[in-house]
């Protein structure tokens, strides 16, 4: 049986340009993979909310891994009667893969406690200061408050003893801290990859054999990239890869060039490698 192709993706610095969120530079990647009928699941820390408006304009309908790996939305008439039950959410279905939002600001009052403040977390901001941290469109950061699993915040000091404070406040409330490409992410006990590993299954399930890429910029990536056959690293603005996906990924394909222009590069090579591995791509012969 020909394998089918699910294409997993971060979206800031990757599919999107880390600073104007746009993704020209994209669409000849996303076009060839829309025309062989390639999903596209985005794999982000990115909101429910926030996440459908991206998807919109990308012209992107897929299952998609919302807040850091907590929450994935799965097609409701696509995936009828496959995984698990969920909760149905106009049209959607949302597996839930974390604690709540309420416990991880409990953890957030923990964190705030044990550093003596300068901790702030989008629950603390308005929608206009988001945006100005952002460079979001006011109506966009609003988006970015409507949280359901995840906060993503950001601390005075940033070096190692923090770091361990960070770990010890979160592990003994059974939550978890990661580091995205602009803030820390408090969270419950999962990531990424578990995420990722779920919505593969489901597609195994529907359509068979399935193969697995990946693209990502950032460490909070690595879950992702871990879980996929053929990881794509995007470069970071400037030059060079996240030092701890060069020395975690294995065997990864490497974009020259960062966000938008990097993705488009590394889907075409993987596409290309897959292809040339002996199980060819729907739509090809």
């Amino acid at each position: 049986m020909t394998a089918r192709i699910v294409l997993f993706t971060d979206l800031d610095g990757t599919l999107l340009d880390a600073e104007t969120y746009e993704f020209d530079a994209a669409r000849p990647a996303l076009e060839e993979l829309r025309r062989r009928s390639i999903p596209v699941v985005a794999c982000t820390s990115k909101t429910a909310a926030e996440t459908r408006l991206l998807l919109g304009r990308l012209e992107i309908d897929a299952p998609y891994i919302v807040e850091s790996g907590a929450g994935v939305y799965l097609p409701e008439k696509e995936f009828a009667g496959i995984g698990p039950k969920g909760e149905r959410r106009d049209g959607w279905r949302l597996v839930k893969l974390a604690a709540d939002y309420a416990e991880v600001l409990e953890g957030m009052g923990a964190i705030r406690d044990r550093l003596r403040g300068g901790v702030r977390g989008f629950h603390d901001l308005s929608p206009e200061e988001i945006a100005r941290e952002t460079g979001l469109p006011v109506e966009t950061a609003a988006l970015a408050k409507r949280r359901e699993f995840d906060e993503p915040f950001t601390v005075e000091r940033d070096d190692a003893a923090v770091r361990s404070e960070l770990d010890a406040v979160a592990a003994a409330r059974g939550l978890r801290v990661s580091r995205g490409g602009r803030y820390w992410h408090l969270h419950g006990d999962t990531d990424k990859g578990r995420a990722v590993e779920l919505v593969a299954s489901l597609y195994r399930e529907l359509r068979g054999a399935v193969r697995t890429i990946g693209a990502g910029d950032s460490a909070m990536d690595l879950p992702l990239l871990e879980a996929v056959e053929l990881p794509i690293l995007v470069a970071k603005p400037g030059g060079g890869y996240d030092p701890v996906l060069m020395e975690r990924v294995r065997t990864p394909i490497l974009s020259e060039e960062p966000g938008p222009a990097g993705w488009s590069r590394g889907v075409f090579e993987a596409l290309s490698s897959v292809q040339e591995s002996g199980n060819p791509l729907p739509g090809t012969s």
